[in-house]
C-alpha cells in the first residue's frame, strides 16, 4: 500500500506568480507560476490542487516557468456552471482561459498532467495541437478509450455509480473512504488524520462529475494519433488495473511515446516525488535540448543556403 501523505495543502490558499526563482507575487488568477524558462503547464488530480505540484515546481523553476492551475471545483476554482452537462472540454476551456492571461497568443508549452488531469491534458493537446512541446502524463485516467466490455472499465464504472449515489444521500464520509481506498489501497482513508480526512470529503462533490467527464468523452484512441508532439506516460506498479490499461491504450495511439513504469501507486506524484519528479525533468530538458538542437539547424548557414536555393 502507498499511503497518502498526511500534509498536503489542499485548503486554498493565496495565489502567487513568481517570474523568478524564489520571488513570489501574489495574484488573483487561481493559478501559481513560479520561475523563468519554457512554460510548463502543471495539470493536478481529482480531490488536488495547484499546490499538488509544489516539489515539482521548486526542482524546476530555475530554469523553467511552471503554471500550476486549479480545475473546476478544487483549490480556488469554482464547482461547473452546469455540472448535468460537464464534459472535459469544459475543463479545456477553464485552463485555456488561464494560460490566456499568463502565455502569449502562440506561445508553445510542456504539458504535465496527473489523474484527472492527465485526462484533461490529453484532451487538451487534442485541441491545442501546434502548441504543445511535449506532453507528460502519470495514469491519466481517460477512460473513455477503454472498451466498454474491458473489466477495468466496468470496475470504474461501479465506483462511479457508487460515489455519485453516496453523494447524492449526503454520505460523503463513505464515499471519500471508497473512493480513496480504491486508488491507494484498503485502509488508506482510514490511515488519515481526522482533518485531513474532512478536507478530501469537502472535495467528494466534484468527484462524479469527474467520472462522467472522463468515462463519456466522445474521442477515440484513433483521435489522439494527431498529438504529434513527444509523449511521456508513467504508471506505478501498485496502481489499479484501470491505470495501466488507459496507459497501454495511449502508448498504442501516441505516435511518439515513452513509457515508464515506477515503484509506486497511483498517487505517486504526491506520495513520491522524489521518484516522480525526476522522470518528469529529464523528459521535459531532454526534448528542449531537442528542440534546441534543430532551431540551431535549421539557422545555421549551410540550411539557409539551402533554402535559399530552393
Amino acid at each position: 500500500m502507498f499511503h497518502f501523505p498526511t500534509n498536503l495543502p489542499l485548503a486554498p490558499a493565496p495565489e502567487s506568480v513568481s517570474t523568478a526563482p524564489g520571488t513570489v507575487t501574489e495574484t488573483p488568477l487561481g493559478l501559481r507560476i513560479e520561475g523563468h524558462g519554457p512554460a510548463i503547464v502543471l495539470l493536478h488530480s481529482s480531490m488536488g490542487s495547484k499546490s499538488q505540484w509544489r516539489t515539482l515546481m521548486e526542482r524546476m523553476r530555475a530554469t523553467h516557468r511552471l503554471i500550476a492551475i486549479d480545475l473546476h471545483g478544487y483549490g480556488d476554482a469554482a464547482m461547473p456552471e452546469r455540472p448535468n452537462r460537464f464534459s472535459l472540454t469544459d475543463e479545456v476551456r477553464l485552463v485555456q482561459s488561464k494560460l490566456a492571461q499568463v502565455l502569449a497568443q502562440d506561445e508553445r508549452y510542456h504539458l504535465v498532467g496527473h489523474s484527472f488531469g492527465g485526462g484533461v491534458a490529453l484532451r487538451l493537446a487534442h485541441a491545442d495541437l501546434k502548441r504543445i512541446r511535449s506532453l507528460c502524463l502519470y495514469e491519466p485516467t481517460a477512460f473513455h478509450l477503454l472498451d466498454r466490455n474491458d473489466h477495468a472499465l466496468q470496475e470504474v464504472r461501479a465506483v462511479a455509480r457508487a460515489t455519485e449515489a453516496a453523494v447524492c444521500s449526503g454520505q460523503h464520509i463513505d464515499a471519500t473512504e471508497m473512493f480513496i481506498d480504491y486508488w491507494s489501497g484498503t485502509g488508506t482513508y482510514a490511515a488519515l488524520p481526522p482533518s485531513r480526512q474532512a478536507l478530501f470529503a469537502a472535495l467528494l462533490p466534484k468527484v462524479p462529475l469527474d467520472f462522467q467527464a472522463l468515462i463519456n468523452d466522445p474521442l477515440h484512441a484513433f483521435d489522439y494519433r494527431r498529438i504529434g508532439a513527444p509523449s511521456c506516460l508513467i504508471t506505478g506498479r501498485a496502481s489499479p488495473d484501470c491505470a495501466h490499461a488507459v496507459a497501454t491504450v495511449l502508448a498504442a495511439a501516441l505516435p511518439d511515446s515513452e513509457t515508464h513504469r515506477i515503484d509506486a501507486g497511483h498517487m505517486g506524484p504526491l506520495t513520491h516525488p522524489a521518484v516522480v519528479n525526476p522522470v518528469i525533468d529529464e523528459f521535459i530538458r531532454r526534448i528542449d535540448a531537442r528542440d534546441k538542437k534543430i532551431g540551431s539547424c535549421r539557422f545555421a548557414p549551410e540550411a539557409i543556403a539551402m533554402r535559399a536555393a530552393q
